[in-house]
């Protein structure tokens, strides 16, 4: 399960919750697994979103919410668009960047709070308030359920480095890293979704896919940091939340909504490999306090919706 779904299904599932309080409630789920990159994909995007998206409250992904917003133009029902971030140096291809000036617009001009952004990080909402001008943009965060990890946390740490997951959104230089660190008695790894990109060690690191969910816990919760050096602004970071919450330190870059998370987990912030690389050797990591993990609770998911649901 991708950062990206979970955060979408927990915010929907929360829903759900939030108003099954005052009576029953029909609720569906639509999910389309498929690559996008040609206008007639787009097209067919578009139909498939338009015509599903009759509910009241409709939660869409960013690209499906031109189709959501001109169905429910003319009626009393809700969108509710999910954008983890937006980054306009990740190498968007035309057509997407096209798309997303057309979708900004409508929100812009949108007089009515039916349809709102929904984002995961404070950086985000100040970005889609002050930046792309949306008004009715929300924070609904990352949340997590701290009894599902607690049991991996370990105390004692293999020098086993977690480069975070492998994607082509990370640090260019994470490899000559990971290599000093090999020849200085580490071991690296990234962790992948996808079995197809796992591979054996290859003098560097090695990816590894874990076909079970503890397996990739248990794995970094024995070791001694993970790393979150991405070279895009994140949307939040779930491998990094997951580590706190395993008990593992992070090391990162202050992009985006990884910044925040950073920063409220009093978690470690470099500029650069470098000084990542410091970090790892003086051991200037520390584990944060429980407030942090506190805050996310998904137990907590009712109080973060609130304010969307009544504004």
């Amino acid at each position: 399960m991708t950062g990206g779904y979970r955060h979408e299904k927990t915010l929907f599932t929360a829903l759900y919750d939030y108003l099954t309080v005052n009576g029953p409630v029909n609720a569906w789920e639509y999910r389309k697994q498929k690559l996008f990159r040609t206008w007639f994909a787009y097209l067919e995007l578009f139909l498939w979103s338009y015509f599903r998206s009759h509910a009241d409250i409709n939660i869409v992904t960013a690209r499906s919410g031109i189709a959501a917003m001109l169905r429910n133009l003319f009626n009393n029902k809700q969108v509710w668009i999910v954008l983890h971030n937006y980054d306009e140096t990740d190498g968007k291809s035309a057509l997407l960047r096209w798309y997303y000036a057309r979708m900004f617009s409508m929100l812009r001009k949108a007089r009515h709070k039916r349809f709102k952004v929904i984002t995961v990080a404070p950086f985000w909402v100040r970005f889609f308030k002050d930046h792309v001008a949306i008004e009715n943009t929300y924070l609904f965060p990352n949340l997590f359920d701290p009894s599902v990890y607690e049991d991996f946390k370990q105390s004692h740490k293999n020098p086993w480095i977690h480069l975070g997951q492998y994607s082509s959104k990370n640090d260019r230089n994470i490899s000559l890293l990971a290599n000093t660190l090999g020849q200085e008695g580490y071991y690296c790894y990234f962790s992948t979704l996808h079995e197809a990109e796992a591979m054996e060690h290859n003098g560097h690191y090695e990816i590894l896919f874990f076909p079970e969910f503890a397996d990739y816990l248990n794995h970094m919760s024995h070791s001694c940091c993970t790393l979150a050096l991405t070279r895009i602004n994140e949307g939040w970071n779930r491998i990094a939340h997951e580590s706190i919450l395993v008990g593992t330190p992070v090391i990162g870059y202050d992009k985006g909504g990884l910044g925040d998370l950073l920063k409220e987990s009093n978690s470690i912030s470099v500029k650069n490999i470098n000084e990542a690389l410091t970090c790892i050797r003086e051991s200037l990591w520390v584990i944060p306090d429980s407030s942090f993990i506190k805050k996310y609770d998904i137990r907590n998911a009712s109080a973060w919706l609130e304010p969307i649901c009544k504004a």
